[in-house]
């Protein structure tokens, strides 16, 4: 969701990049710096900032990367998440499970309500200048655009007539990517993550994706061991930081 301007002002110094879907939704000048950063190129980065009127930079590192790491604490950025990306082999002859079915337009307003309670463990939340409402908000908004086409596919498990879960799957062609899964916290028993998880197994095999990637926080213990007892293991891990002016 993170949208960001094809092109870049030559005299713009590298790695730095205005967010103007950040920016719109809320509220405050956002702009992204990608590493690797040294210490000598941090006073370039703040004039850029300056001259771009950027209220927050967001800094991606890898966890491995000191010179990154040291110029990202030395020049006042605030270490907001631990980014886990994992991955899968597709298996095959994966079911989909009786509980799972397509998303319909009458889910929407469910999903994205869900979506809202679901993803308190992302850097946005652990980032006290970002208003809980807006991070609610991004998170609803980001499940209901997947549903009217950001992602390729969504999912939904249903009980009792209401959406109990739902998952969105992306074809990212040469491997499948699960964007986003929540389950209500009623139903977090029977085992409906890992059915979602199954759904999006048998739609990327379906595609002849052989590959399954995801990626959730480094606090999210829950989704970690969730994908892990599926059989992800971890690729990388790198760090978001983020520095407000």
């Amino acid at each position: 969701m993170h949208s960001a301007s094809p092109t870049l002002d030559k005299k713009m110094p590298p790695r730095c990049e205005f967010l103007a879907w950040d920016t719109d939704f809320f509220g405050v000048r956002i702009g992204r710096i990608h590493g690797p950063m040294a210490e000598e190129d941090a006073a370039a980065v703040f004039d850029w900032c300056k001259k771009e009127r950027i209220q927050c930079a967001y800094l991606l590192a890898a966890s491995d990367d000191d010179t990154t790491v040291h110029a990202a604490e030395n020049s006042g950025f605030h270490l907001t998440d631990v980014r886990v990306a994992l991955e899968c082999p597709t298996p095959q002859g994966i079911v989909m499970p009786p509980i799972i079915r397509a998303v319909h337009e009458a889910d929407v307003a469910e999903i994205s309500e869900l979506a809202s309670r679901s993803h308190s463990d992302s850097r946005f939340y652990h980032d006290a200048h970002f208003a809980r409402e807006r991070c609610d908000a991004l998170y609803a908004t980001w499940a209901e655009k997947s549903c009217h086409g950001y992602a390729d596919a969504v999912f939904v498990a249903e009980r009792q007539g209401r959406v109990a879960g739902y998952i969105t799957c992306h074809n990212d062609k040469v491997s499948g990517r699960i964007g986003l899964i929540g389950v209500a916290e009623w139903a977090r028993s029977g085992g409906l993550g890992r059915d979602l998880i199954h759904a999006s197994f048998h739609y990327f095999a379906q595609l002849q994706l052989n590959l399954v990637t995801v990626v959730t926080q480094g606090r999210n213990t829950g989704a970690q061991r969730l994908y892990q007892r599926n059989g992800f293991a971890v690729r990388t891990l790198e760090l978001w930081y983020h520095r407000w002016f």
